[in-house]
């Protein structure tokens, strides 16, 4: 009987050591289970995924644990997930992105407040931002356009200005250009009440034929194949002071008489009357003739052309001219002195579909004078531009073509556009005959010219104020600033584990002192080791989500259970040895 409780409870003892132990384990898992644990869960499950994004907002981050006395104060960081995305958006657009000094709040909730504050002011200069990137690609693009047509009126400029300072210089030595300011001595620029007199037509154009063609394009009105036999006559239908229409054939050459000069002189000699003689060399047409229309002020001279009938653009017009100034005594006006300087203007070079029309002139034996920023040079015999003058998609400094185009001329035929020199060229005229020619247009498209000699020499002109290039649009990259915020907390330190309760330990038994012999020995009560909980002052940082704090302890349960463990062990070795002994 004895033996049987004995070994209960040796077992009794050895179990409740084993519960102790198996709940130590347990309390070691429960402290495993920290706030800093759980919070690395929740942010390994906060963790972007290319299916799901799930942050807690807001998340708070211890950043330092102090103990001082029995007060440990925990400072957190305390992050919104509105503000880390606004901040994120903010980079990727572009803004400039600093942070400054981070701020203490009263509670995680004024933390949160601010942070969702400062995501508002964020987002909002992100939309802001973004419609400036709106604004200024529309504005680029405006740019880009102003920047074209300034280059294009800038290179304009300064050819204008080149030739104007070449001009002037050469006006300034009195030599080549600068004659035409200097040494001039004729004025022959515009006579619009001269009368005409004609000698060697025997084809005028009727004025009824004159009329049916006078709306057609300008240079159908030249091409000789669209009118008869029966659109001239040999009688002149024309008034004096009329311009006259007529056809020439290759060979013919006609004189004219211009009376009732008025307005110009040669030196202190005035012109009363002026005589020219036109010369058909050769025409594109395959009858070898020519339209030509003779205008009635000598200073707006002749317009001629034909249908172009052959292929190969080898064909062209030629006319010889000479012109002899009379005056009032009806005397030829000696030009011996070289002072009769007259133009040689809209001499035209463009290359198209339709050819590679080329007007020129041969000079003979009058000089050439080369205008300063002009197309026309001399070319042998020859003045003529060398390459397209009249678009500048080919090249030309500026267009032929438009009310600006520096072929543009008014009603009177006087040049309108202040870059008329760019097609002309100049001669010293010495009473010689000189040619003019026009040619290279494709079969069927007709070949003209408008050529018309005068006092009035293209130069170039001031260009005045340069050109004011546009400004760039700028795109300021903005700057936001945001902070950090965090709170402080302060608590109290929990009392010190108190002592183990005493604990009987076995005993070596003695020898009965008294008649009760058999009766055992009284236990002596033993105190376990004081396990006094050892605090250090520490650092660590640890994520947790916002929770209230848990009670820390692990630590003590688990010194407390493991000594009561042991003492149980000690009491149920001591209880079976005692029994032994009984039992001998």
């Amino acid at each position: 009987m004895k033996s049987k409780t004995a070994k209960i409870t040796l077992l009794g003892g050895l179990t409740l050591a084993a519960f102790g132990t198996t709940n130590v384990l347990a309390e070691e898992a429960a402290v495993d289970q920290t706030p800093s644990t759980a919070a690395n869960a929740n942010t390994a499950q906060a963790a972007p995924t290319a299916s799901n994004q799930q942050v807690q907002s807001p998340s708070v981050t211890v950043t330092k644990t102090e103990t001082v006395g029995d007060t440990t104060v925990t400072t957190s960081h305390v992050t919104s997930k509105e503000l880390e995305e606004a901040k994120a958006t903010a980079h990727y657009v572009g803004l400039n992105v600093t942070e400054t000094s981070a701020k203490q709040q009263p509670s995680v909730a004024a933390a949160d407040a601010d942070n969702k504050a400062q995501t508002q002011t964020i987002n909002q200069a992100v939309s802001d931002y973004n419609k400036a990137k709106e604004q200024h690609a529309k504005d680029k693009e405006q740019y880009q356009a102003d920047l074209a047509t300034y280059n294009t009126k800038k290179a304009e400029y300064d050819a204008k200005k080149k030739a104007y300072d070449d001009y002037r210089q050469q006006v300034a030595s009195g030599r080549n250009a600068g004659r035409v300011a200097v040494a001039q001595g004729l004025l022959f620029e515009n006579e619009s009440n001269a009368t005409v007199s004609i000698q060697g037509v025997d084809r005028y154009m009727n004025k009824d034929a004159r009329a049916a063609h006078q709306t057609d394009d300008i240079l159908q009105q030249f091409n000789t194949d669209k009118y008869s036999e029966d659109d001239f006559s040999s009688v002149n239908p024309y008034d004096p002071k009329e311009d006259v229409w007529f056809r020439m054939s290759v060979g013919d050459t006609v004189t004219v008489t211009y009376d009732n000069i008025q307005n110009s002189r040669y030196n202190d000699k005035k012109i009363r009357k002026v005589v020219t003689t036109y010369t058909l060399n050769q025409s594109t047409s395959s009858e070898n003739t020519a339209i030509v229309e003779l205008f009635h002020d000598p200073t707006k001279t002749i317009f001629i052309g034909a249908q172009t009938s052959n292929p190969g653009r080898n064909d062209k017009i030629s006319v010889t001219m000479q012109i002899t100034f009379y005056d009032e005594n009806d005397e030829v006006i000696d030009l011996s002195d070289n002072r009769a300087i007259m133009s040689l203007s809209s001499l035209n070079h463009w290359i198209t579909e339709h050819g590679d029309h080329v007007e020129k002139v041969a000079l003979g034996n009058n000089d050439f004078i080369q205008i300063p920023g002009s197309s026309v040079n001399k070319y042998g015999n020859e003045i003529y531009s060398a390459n397209d003058n009249q678009y500048k998609k080919n090249g030309a400094t500026f267009d032929g073509d438009g009310e600006d185009g520096w072929d543009a001329v008014n009603a009177d035929g006087a040049p309108r556009a202040a870059t008329a020199y760019y097609g002309a060229g100049a001669m010293i005229y010495k009473g010689e005959p000189f040619t003019f020619t026009a040619g290279g247009n494709d079969q069927y498209l007709p070949t003209i010219i408008w050529f018309a000699t005068n006092s009035t020499i293209a130069v170039s002109e001031d260009p005045g104020e340069e050109p004011k290039k546009p400004e760039e649009p700028k795109l300021e990259r903005p700057s936001v600033a945001w902070h950090k915020n965090f709170i402080v907390e302060a608590q109290g330190i929990p009392p010190e584990v108190p002592e183990d309760p005493e604990v009987p330990m076995p005993q070596t038994p003695k020898p009965p002192t008294s008649p009760r012999a058999d009766r055992p020995a009284s236990m002596v009560s033993v105190k376990s080791r004081d396990f006094r909980l050892a605090r250090k002052n520490e650092t660590r940082v640890r994520e947790r989500s916002y929770q209230p704090m848990l009670p820390q302890t692990g630590a003590d349960s688990h010194n407390y259970l493991a000594a009561f463990g042991f003492v149980s062990v000690a009491f149920a070795t001591a209880t079976l040895l005692a029994a032994k002994k009984r039992e001998e």
